[in-house]
């Protein structure tokens, strides 16, 4: 079994409440792993940690990403270098924090998440990435919050000041496209106090039920056996099934360093 191989070479813990890490103790490159072996791991624990591994220069990781899949192009390119910005357009390139959405939305929607970390954020600074499992959420909603959900329709609406922008309306209750598993499409609102607000209601419900709706939701979200809280160590690599996951960003102290590179494989 593919587990059993990985197993024999390196190792792999669960995290918790979901996800696995795999370490090497040795000299050892991550394209000593298959790219399509890491992508049926990430479906099936929907978030796969890489440490220990040799640092990839940014050519050699796109050119590993492509082992995967076709990668999601942007008015940057492949790769986006997520650090603070002098004159940031988003609150993604400020250090403060990032609300729970999933990739995509406004653009195209990737399968994958593969982000290494060039510089991680000072010790006790903050700066962890955050995702939550829809999956979860979804199997031990009650069965009320299950009928109701499915009758929902969610806007989403932002200027394009950075790479992203528009408005879009999709189901709250949707498949995934390839385990099949009910997952969730939410994202909450960004507030005007950050760049680049994005506006968020539900087309069915009253404005003040909406708003109702999306906080109820969103505090669901960070409970702890839905969210893995990832802190991040220099040189970690780190997969993400973008369809289960919805992701944020806690906020980051300003004095502290924070740069990692996001590709997105479709």
């Amino acid at each position: 079994m593919l587990m059993d191989k990985i197993a024999a070479k390196f190792q792999v813990e669960q995290l918790q409440p979901y996800g696995i890490k795999i370490a090497a103790n040795q000299d050892v490159d991550i394209t000593e792993l298959n790219g399509l072996d890491l992508k049926s791991l990430a479906e099936k624990y929907q978030i796969v940690l890489l440490r220990g591994f040799n640092f990839l220069e940014k050519a050699n990781l796109v050119h590993y990403a492509k082992s995967m899949g076709a990668l999601l192009e942007w008015d940057f390119g492949q790769v986006m270098e997520m650090q603070v910005q002098e004159m940031p357009k988003n609150y993604l390139f400020t250090n403060g924090p990032v609300p729970f959405h999933w990739d995509g939305a406004f653009h195209q929607v990737p399968s994958f998440l593969l982000f290494h970390c060039i510089q991680a954020p000072l010790p006790d600074s903050g700066g962890e990435t955050i995702f939550c499992n829809t999956q979860l959420l979804w199997q031990q909603a009650s069965a009320a919050e299950r009928r109701q959900w499915q009758t929902y329709s969610l806007n989403y609406k932002t200027e394009k000041l950075a790479h992203y922008g528009g408005a879009i309306q999709v189901p709250l209750v949707q498949q995934h496209p390839v385990t099949h598993e009910t997952i969730l499409r939410f994202a909450e609102p960004v507030p005007a106090t950050l760049l680049n607000p994005v506006e968020a209601s539900v087309e069915q419900l009253a404005p003040v039920e909406s708003a109702d709706f999306f906080n109820r939701l969103a505090e669901r979200c960070y409970q702890p056996h839905y969210c893995y809280s990832h802190t991040w160590q220099e040189n970690d690599f780190l997969i993400a099934d973008n369809h289960a996951l919805i992701h944020g960003r806690n906020a980051f102290k300003a004095f502290s360093p924070r740069h990692l590179r996001r590709i997105q494989v479709l």
